[in-house]
């Protein structure tokens, strides 16, 4: 019996002092995440990174290595706190062999996003039955996956099971049933954040129709439109309010001005800045107007959660990277994508140039005079998407989207083993490789 107690004890001990190094591991890539937020306050990948090969970690058939310091680790496009621990000695976590065969992110919180959705039934309310009905409407007819409030809920279950693995007690003054209720809460603020931003995008950009269904403009009017987002966003306002949380408050709000930022940037034709490229004014336009809600939003769900600064980094990197992924996927099925809901050629027939256009020009250098003039003249559309079909601006746009997905991968992983945190992963890999 003593030496079977003996060994009891020394596998005990033995796993706290592996909790310890996962411990460690984390913290030292979450400095380093904090390191570049406060050095490199733009955030931005290069467009040469894209000149680089990408190995994906999230193609099914090579498997997963080694997180952390393996020869077969994958990880090519980055900024420095991107970059592979390999100087680390501890074990940072062990990737899933099959992503395919981890939780589907959808299915895992479905009842929580059931929850979600009548919820912000209840939320927009009688009080003002025009401005609910538009908004209903909306909501009713969305196709949508809702990615975002369904990030939030993934990270936010994934942080407590890492909690729980590293036996961290929540603080006294907080309960789990509160907790899950903020975190549930956020969630719905999230959506509708990103619903008043669709709508007010439908008005700006004159679109008739959303996902295939005539958009709330086109059934509505425009003003109508406008209102019902603002409607939205103040509803959202108060229900962010009634979190009593300042630093969760001071996230969702710099979001809300980032895709006002992006919005206008995006008006803005790029190649008139003398000092920023083109790709980079893009590459930061689609952080203010994708990855900012995503990855403020995640952090936000780790600070109600009372979880340290390190975690809560974690949170903001695995938004951030899904963000980007996100956007250059979407503009990439702008030329090829069968199932959008929305017409090939939008973005072009809008003047937009996106990161295949920017990318091709540089195997096509008349692109750049079709893009200055936003393909006004006759048959520039049709030139433009002809040279982006022939160069690799669509490839090299993937390779990139798919570099960005590895690093949100690489953020959740630091998490400790749970049906979230795998399909954390699963839900980095749909973004890349999906059509629609």
């Amino acid at each position: 019996m003593k030496p079977f107690l003996q060994r009891g004890a020394s596998l005990v001990a033995h796993a706290r002092h592996m909790s310890s190094l996962r411990e460690q591991a984390v913290r030292v890539m979450a400095s380093k995440i904090r390191a570049d937020l406060e050095t490199n306050p733009n955030l931005w990948l290069s467009a040469s990174a894209v000149d680089e090969p990408t190995v994906s970690i999230l193609d099914p058939a090579p498997g997963y290595a080694l997180a952390g310091g393996g020869p077969e680790l994958h990880h090519n496009l980055s900024l420095d706190f991107d970059q592979p621990m390999g100087n680390v000695d501890v074990p940072l976590a062990y990737l899933p062999i099959d992503p395919i065969n981890l939780a589907d992110p959808f299915t895992l919180v479905k009842q929580d996003m059931v929850n979600v959705n009548d919820s912000i039934k209840r939320i927009l309310g009688s009080d003002h039955p025009v401005l609910a009905a538009v908004a209903r409407y909306f909501f009713e007819h969305d196709g949508g996956k809702k990615v975002r409030p369904t990030m939030v809920l993934l990270v936010a279950r994934a942080a407590e099971a890492h909690r729980r693995a590293m036996d961290t007690p929540l603080p006294e003054t907080q309960s789990e049933e509160y907790t899950h209720a903020a975190q549930q809460r956020l969630a719905e603020i999230t959506e509708m954040i990103h619903t008043a931003s669709l709508m007010h995008d439908d008005v700006i950009d004159e679109a008739d129709t959303r996902r295939g269904r005539p958009s709330v403009n086109k059934v509505f009017g425009g003003k109508m439109a406008v209102l019902a987002g603002d409607f939205l966003l103040a509803r959202s306002s108060v229900s962010l309010a009634r979190l009593r949380n300042l630093e969760a408050v001071e996230l969702m709000s710099t979001s809300i001005e980032h895709l006002v930022k992006g919005e206008v940037m995006q008006m803005k034709n790029a190649d008139a800045r003398d000092d920023i490229s083109p790709f980079e004014y893009y590459l930061r336009k689609n952080y203010y107007k994708t990855g900012s809600l995503m990855s403020n939003s995640c952090k936000a769900a780790l600070v109600l959660g009372k979880h340290d600064q390190h975690i809560c980094d974690l949170g903001f990197a695995f938004g951030r990277h899904i963000g980007l992924a996100f956007q250059l996927i979407d503009d990439v099925l702008d030329y090829e994508g069968v199932n959008t809901g929305k017409p090939l050629l939008a973005d072009l027939k809008s003047g937009l140039s996106t990161a295949p256009l920017l990318l091709a020009q540089e195997e096509f250098p008349v692109l750049r005079e079709l893009s200055k003039r936003k393909f006004a003249k006759e048959g520039d559309i049709e030139m433009a998407s002809e040279l982006v079909e022939k160069s690799s601006g669509i490839a090299r746009s993937k390779a990139l989207a798919i570099g960005q997905a590895e690093l949100a991968a690489q953020a959740a992983m630091q998490f400790a083993p749970s049906p979230a945190r795998d399909a954390m992963v699963r839900l980095a890999q749909k973004v890349v490789y999906r059509s629609k």
